[in-house]
């Protein structure tokens, strides 16, 4: 055997075990590799999905929460000055003894 067909026959094997590898490697990629990036994708959705859904209340809750608290603040503002009222109203005698005069 000279070595031209030997050469011959070795690039022969090399080329089919290279085409070999090549087709194993499209179908691992196709059976394998597609099929976890397209689980990784769909787990990825349904946890963005849960993750949203149990915000959203929390938010709701959140801006609920801020309206009461200036809800609140007007409402001691309103207080403080009733409150600043009465005192000028108690603090003066005149003032108070027609206060009496009319609740009687």
């Amino acid at each position: 055997m000279e070595w031209s067909e030997y050469l011959g026959q070795m690039a022969s094997v090399v080329g089919s075990l290279t085409v070999v590898g090549g087709a194993l490697i499209w179908i691992y990629k196709k059976l394998v590799s597609d099929a976890d990036r397209r689980m990784a994708e769909k787990i990825q959705r349904d946890n963005n999905e849960a993750l949203r859904q149990s915000i959203e209340p929390l938010t709701k809750a959140i801006d609920a929460l801020n309206n009461n608290l200036e809800e609140s603040k007007k409402d001691r503002v309103q207080l403080n000055k009733t409150v600043d009222g009465h005192t000028n109203i108690l603090n003066n005698h005149e003032t108070r003894i027609s206060v009496l005069e009319k609740t009687y």
